[in-house]
């Protein structure tokens, strides 16, 4: 039996070619597992896209065999939007249940006095 494990895994998927750029997808997991479960939560978002050009040049030495040459890769990193909208939403809605609790308490109070 496994004991309680909470992991942050990074992955890439299969490159994709696309002109002269390979389009690689990564993607970030967070796997929850919880004591004597094989299952878990597994929770998936994209993070960055990579990207590689690639550029086909001769060889000299013989010809007609083209070899592929590559660039050092980039990241270009993924916003989620939607995530921050959510996030934002919840804020939102913490603050105004607190100022709300706030507003209550202050005026239960005020109230059993008189």
């Amino acid at each position: 039996m496994s004991g309680f494990s909470i992991s942050i895994k990074k992955s890439s998927g299969k490159p994709v070619p696309a002109g002269n750029l390979e389009l690689t997808p990564v993607s970030q997991a967070l796997v929850i597992r919880a004591p004597g479960q094989v299952n878990g939560l597994v929770w998936n978002r994209p993070v960055a896209v990579r990207v590689q050009r690639v550029q086909r040049v001769q060889r000299v030495q013989a010809p007609g065999l083209e070899m592929p040459v590559t660039q050092a890769p980039q990241d270009v990193p993924v916003y989620d939007y939607t995530r921050l909208a959510q996030m934002l939403i919840l804020g939102v809605g913490l603050l105004g249940s607190a100022l709300i609790w706030l507003v209550f308490r202050n005026r239960s109070k005020y109230l059993s006095e008189n």
